[in-house]
């Protein structure tokens, strides 16, 4: 016997009537440190181009809720921190080595969100992606650049902040995660770490949320030929 519309809404619990459930995106807040600096004008996996040392991501829901905390060092395979990226986090060749794991291991968590579907937040998002995409390269893995959507806090606040420019340049300058924190009288958490900045990161995109200034979350592949990806 063909059940009724009412006995199918008992027993599913729902109203077959009620309009579809709106699907509200997760995301993950992302921070990197690396073992040095990008050339831009170069693939981001070419040869002597910086390797990821250490990868945090903070799981918050559609609320900005957080879920839990992810963080690991990543063991050097044939490379080394170079002395300038030392100096600015700490992270040596040795510790790594010590408390790091392999990257296809560190990678892991990163794959499985995308996969999910989550949208990437990070204060400069081209950076942090670009760590990101070069090593799932190496490993030999899909990068996933083309379904990785994403938004950049920094570009997002860049017309809020209102930094002036240096050199004479036009419109205003991008906002250093320390600018931004100071803009809206947040306390940096902590030292220069990859979790402290990107707890920092979750702050001003709550404060983006409350603004009604959250952009919308896109795929954004290079522009020009000299960014190369």
């Amino acid at each position: 016997m063909e059940a009724t519309k009412s006995q199918l809404e008992d027993d599913l619990g729902i109203s077959l009537d009620d309009p579809a459930p709106t699907v509200r995106d997760k995301f993950i807040i992302l921070d990197t440190e690396g073992s040095g600096l990008f050339d831009y004008k170069r693939p981001s996996d070419d040869v002597g181009q910086p390797r990821l040392a250490e990868l945090v991501m903070i799981y918050v829901d559609a609320d900005l809720n957080v879920e839990r905390e992810y963080q690991t060092y990543i063991r050097p395979d044939g490379w080394e921190m170079s002395p300038g990226a030392t100096a600015i986090n700490r992270l040596t060749t040795e510790f790594l080595m010590t408390n790091g794991i392999p990257m296809v291991d560190a990678l892991a968590p990163y794959r499985e969100a995308i996969g999910e579907g989550r949208v990437v937040v990070a204060h400069n998002a081209q950076h942090d992606l670009r760590h990101v995409r070069a090593e799932l390269r190496r490993l030999g893995f899909d990068d996933m650049f083309e379904k990785t959507r994403n938004i950049c806090t920094m570009r997002a606040l860049t017309d809020i902040c209102r930094i002036p420019p240096t050199g004479g340049r036009g419109g205003y300058k991008f906002p250093k995660l320390s600018e931004a924190c100071v803009f809206f009288g947040f306390e940096e958490l902590g030292d220069h770490t990859a979790l402290a900045d990107a707890r920092a990161c979750l702050q001003l995109f709550r404060k983006l949320r409350e603004l009604g200034r959250v952009p919308e979350a896109k795929v954004h592949l290079a522009k020009t030929p000299k960014e190369a990806a």
